[in-house]
C-alpha cells in the first residue's frame, strides 16, 4: 500500500476507522487501489459498522488529489512520510495497542530504530535547577549512546534536547502539529539543529495541521513508545507531562524522576515528582551514580 492511499483513507474516515479497516484485512501491504476500489472497501466496512457514513466517489477522488498534493508539498519542505505497511516504519510505533499507522518525519529516521533511547520531559516552566538537570541528563545519556526523545516544547524538553546536542548527540522531537511549522515557534532553530545533527522530527499530522489538546496527548504517547525509559525532570501533579507518564506505565517503560532538595518541595512544578515517587515505582535520580544505575536498568531491559 502506498502512502498516498492510506493517507487518502485517513482523510476520508479518520485514523481509528482506518486502523479498523487494516486490522480486519480490508487493506494490506500489496494493496494498490483506485477510487472505485477504495469505495468498495469502505462499503464492505459498513457491513460491520452500520452507523458508518460512506463517502461519495467524488469525495474519494478529491481526497486522493488532496493527499497527493500534500505529499508533494511535504517533499518540497524536506518532509517525508511512511506508513505501517512500509518496511522502514518503526517497530516501536506499530507494536503498541494504539499504534501509529502513518508518520511524517524530517531528518534521520534511523534514530527511531535504535534500542537505546530515553525520553527526558517535564514542565515548560522549570526552576533554574530544573534547567540544569534537564541539560545534564541530555548530555549524560547522549554520551552513553542513547537517543534522547522529547517534545521540542519550551522548558525541560528544550534543555533535554540541548544537552544532547551539546555533545553532538542524536535526539528525536515528537510534534503535535504538521512539520511545516515547528511548535513552539521560538524553537525553530532548535528543530533545525536537531535535523542537522542526524536527529529526527516526527509527527502523525500532515502539513498545515495546528496543535490541539488531543494532539499534544497523542504526541506524548509517541515519546513513551519510542523510549526504553522516561525521565521526569520537573512537573506539577496535574500537567501535560503526566500524559507521557501514563503512557509509559501503559507500555511498561521504566519511569524515573529527578530528586530535589527539601527547600524546593513547595514549588508547584516539583510536586508531581514527589507524587510519582510516592505513588508509582518511579526511580529517583539525584546524581551521576543514580544516572548510571538507571542506565544499566534500561540496557538490561533490551535483552529481556
Amino acid at each position: 500500500m502506498n502512502n498516498s492511499l492510506i493517507f487518502t483513507v485517513i482523510d476520508l474516515i479518520g485514523k481509528r476507522k482506518t486502523e479498523n479497516l487494516i486490522e480486519k484485512g480490508f487493506f494490506n501491504k500489496s494493496t494498490e487501489l483506485n477510487e472505485k476500489e477504495i469505495l468498495e472497501c469502505i462499503e464492505r466496512y459498513k457491513e460491520i459498522d452500520s452507523d458508518f457514513k460512506v463517502p461519495s466517489l467524488d469525495k474519494i477522488k478529491a481526497a486522493m488529489e488532496n493527499s497527493e498534493q500534500i505529499l508533494l508539498k511535504s517533499g518540497e519542505l524536506g518532509i517525508k512520510c511512511t506508513s505501517i505497511f512500509n518496511d522502514n516504519f518503526p517497530d516501536k510505533l506499530k507494536n503498541i495497542k494504539d499504534k501509529s499507522i502513518l508518520i511524517f518525519y524530517k531528518g534521520n529516521l534511523n534514530c527511531l530504530y535504535e534500542d537505546k533511547s530515553i525520553a527526558i520531559i517535564g514542565t515548560r516552566t522549570p526552576t533554574e535547577r530544573g534547567k540544569k538537570i534537564g541539560e545534564a541528563l541530555g548530555e549524560y545519556y547522549a554520551k552513553e549512546g542513547f537517543i534522547v526523545v522529547s517534545g521540542l516544547a519550551s522548558g525541560c524538553d528544550t534543555y533535554g534536547h540541548r544537552g544532547c546536542l551539546n555533545i553532538k548527540g542524536q535526539t528525536i522531537a515528537t510534534l503535535p502539529c504538521g512539520l511545516d511549522k515547528y511548535y513552539p515557534p521560538e524553537n525553530c532553530d532548535l528543530g533545525d539543529e536537531i535535523v542537522e545533527n542526524e536527529g529526527c522530527l516526527i509527527s502523525e499530522y500532515k502539513i498545515g495541521t495546528n496543535p490541539s489538546k488531543i494532539r499534544f496527548i497523542q504526541r506524548d504517547r509517541l515519546q513513551a513508545a519510542l523510549s526504553l525509559g522516561v525521565v521526569v525532570v520537573e512537573c506539577a501533579i496535574e500537567c501535560g507531562t503526566m500524559h507521557t507518564v501514563k503512557f509509559a506505565q501503559k507500555y511498561n517503560k521504566k519511569l524515573a524522576v529527578s530528586l530535589h532538595d527539601e527547600v524546593n518541595l513547595d514549588i508547584e512544578t516539583i510536586k508531581g515528582n514527589l507524587y510519582l515517587l510516592e505513588n508509582s515505582d518511579a526511580i529517583g535520580l539525584s546524581n551521576i551514580e543514580d544516572y548510571k544505575k538507571y542506565k544499566d536498568i534500561l540496557i538490561n531491559n533490551i535483552s529481556i
